[in-house]
């Protein structure tokens, strides 16, 4: 299979014009999500649009509830602009992992800022719907695998924090709001200064 790679990403804004990503007390996030329809809904716009929010919102990955939309489907890709490695995984079900794990940390659109050590297993089978209504069971590995296993967090009401312990969750949360009361206090100097020059 293709492997996903991790390229560096510029700072995005974090609004989207049409899917908005929503805070992570949002009930949505905390259900399993509503089996995507292939008759109502069409598959092949849903991933596009997806897409198109992963990146404006500087990821590598999305699930729908984590943008308000109650489908049962993720997307997954590079962020490349020539060859990117996209794909979409509707009504998934994870079949197998791997019994060896690896630690890396991750972070998630729905918590910006906020990186945890996350074990997970290196390697995962997965049986999927594409966009063409086609049945697909793949096997996965590295950080694709991780990336899959993430966003399906997400189909069974999970999220990445509840992969690593409360003390760990804590310290990742005191640092992230002392890091933004830093960057709060820069801002308010530089406020300052400007003003002063334009006194002067």
């Amino acid at each position: 299979m293709e492997e996903l790679e991790l390229t560096k990403i510029e700072d995005n804004e974090t609004l989207v014009d049409e899917l908005k990503l929503l805070t992570p007390d949002a009930e949505i996030l905390r259900k399993i999500p509503t089996e995507f329809d292939f008759e109502k809904d069409d598959a092949k716009e849903w991933k596009t649009k997806m897409l198109e929010t992963m990146k404006k919102l500087g990821g590598v990955g999305l699930s729908a509830n984590q943008v308000g939309v109650d489908k049962r489907f993720f997307v997954i890709g590079d962020g490349k602009e020539e060859d990117a490695f996209e794909k979409a995984f509707f009504n998934p079900l994870v079949i197998s992992c791997s019994e060896e794990k690896e630690s890396m940390k991750e972070g998630c659109l729905s918590y910006p800022g906020l990186w945890l050590m996350i074990s997970r297993p290196k390697q995962v089978t997965i049986r999927y719907w594409t966009e063409e209504n086609e049945e697909l069971i793949e096997t996965y590995e590295g950080v694709t695998a991780r990336v899959i296993l993430h966003e399906y967090d997400h189909m069974l009401g999970y999220n990445f924090t509840q992969r690593a312990s409360k003390l760990k969750v804590e310290r990742a949360m005191k640092a992230l709001n002392k890091k933004f009361k830093k960057h709060q206090r820069l801002l308010k100097q530089q406020s300052v200064n400007i003003n002063n020059n334009k006194e002067e």
